[in-house]
C-alpha cells in the first residue's frame, strides 16, 4: 500500500506525468527515463536496501569476523530461466513504453539485447579480473543490470552506446554485490547492485550517450540529480515503513522457524525433504520433547 499506492507515484508523476496536462517537474528539467531506470528499478532498490538494513542478514550468512558465507540458491537451471524470462518480457517493458507502434521499436529492442548480452560479458569480464570463478548466477544478474541500464536511454542512444553502456552495468553489478557484502548486507538476490547500482549508471548514461548532445554536461547533471532524487525521496521513507512494520507486526520469524525453514513453519510440509529432513524433524522432535 504505502510503497506502490504512495512512494511509486509521487516520484513518477515528477518524471511521467502530463497525460491529463501539466508536466513534472524533473521533466521540465530535461530527465531523460524513457522507461523507468530510475522511476521503476531504482525506487525499488532504494525500498529493498531499506528492507535488508532493517530485516538483518539470514543467520550464517556472515561470520564472525564479517567474511561472507554462500548460501546456493536450490536449482541453478531455474535461476537461468528465469533470467531469459525477463530478458524476453523486457521487449514488452520497453519497447511497449513507446505507447505507440512506430519504427522507433526496432532500435529499443535491438539496443535493449545488445545490453542484456553485454552486461552478462560485463560480469564475466569482472569476475575474471580478479581471478574469480565465473558464476552463473552472477552472470545472470550481469544480463539484468545491462537490461536495467538501457531502460533509461533505449530510445535516445545508439546501439554501440546501448553495448557499452550494457558492459558497463554488468561489471558495476558485480562490484555492487562485494560491497555489500563487505557492508554486511545480505541482498539475497542481488537488486540493489542490479536495479539501484545499475538503474543509476544507466540514467547517467542515458544523458552522456543521448543522440546528437552527446557527453552534454548540463544533461548529464540533469540525470544525477533525478538520480539522487529518487534515493532521497525512496529510502527514508521505506526505511520508516519497515522499522514501524518491526516494531509492530514485526518483520522477522524466529530463529527456530528460520532453521527448519517456513515450508516447514508455515505449512507443516517441505519442499525438499532429501535436503533438510535431519534439521527439520530432529528440531521438532526436541520441540516435542521440551
Amino acid at each position: 500500500v504505502v510503497i506502490s499506492g504512495f512512494i511509486y507515484p509521487i516520484f513518477g508523476s515528477w518524471v511521467w506525468s502530463g497525460i491529463y496536462g501539466g508536466q513534472g517537474w524533473l521533466a521540465k528539467l530535461g530527465f531523460i527515463d524513457f522507461a523507468g531506470s530510475t522511476v521503476v528499478h531504482s525506487i525499488g532498490a532504494w525500498c529493498a536496501l531499506a528492507g535488508i538494513m532493517v530485516l538483518g542478514p539470514r543467520l550464517g550468512r556472515f561470520a564472525s569476523d564479517g567474511t561472507p558465507r554462500v548460501i546456493p540458491g536450490h536449482n541453478l537451471a531455474l535461476v537461468t530461466l528465469g533470467g531469459f524470462i525477463l530478458w524476453l518480457g523486457w521487449f514488452g517493458f520497453n519497447a511497449g513504453s513507446t505507447l505507440a507502434i512506430n519504427q522507433s521499436i526496432g532500435l529499443i529492442a535491438l539496443n535493449t539485447h545488445l545490453a542484456a548480452a553485454c552486461g552478462a560479458v560485463g560480469a564475466m569480464l569482472a569476475l575474471r579480473s580478479t581471478s574469480s570463478p565465473v558464476l552463473l548466477s552472477t552472470t545472470v544478474n550481469g544480463s539484468l543490470g545491462g537490461l536495467v541500464g538501457i531502460t533509461a536511454g533505449c530510445a535516445t542512444m545508439l546501439p554501440g552506446f546501448a553495448m557499452l553502456t550494457g558492459l558497463v552495468a554488468g561489471v558495476v553489478v558485480v562490484l555492487g554485490m562485494r560491497l555489500l557484502d563487505r557492508l554486511r548486507l545480505d541482498d539475497v538476490v542481488g537488486a540493489v547492485p542490479v536495479h539501484g547500482l545499475a538503474g543509476v549508471w544507466g540514467t547517467v548514461a542515458a544523458g552522456l550517450f543521448f543522440t546528437g548532445d552527446l557527453f552534454s554536461w548540463a544533461r548529464v547533471s540533469v540525470q544525477l540529480l533525478g538520480a539522487g532524487m529518487a534515493f532521497v525521496w525512496a529510502f527514508p521513507l521505506a526505511l520508516a515503513l519497515y522499522f514501524i512494520l518491526a516494531k509492530t507486526i514485526g518483520l522477522r520469524t524466529s530463529t527456530q522457524d528460520e532453521q527448519r525453514g517456513l515450508d516447514y513453519a508455515e505449512h507443516a510440509e517441505i519442499g525438499y525433504p532429501e535436503f533438510n529432513r535431519s534439521v527439520t524433524f530432529h528440531g521438532a522432535e526436541l520441540t516435542r520433547r521440551a
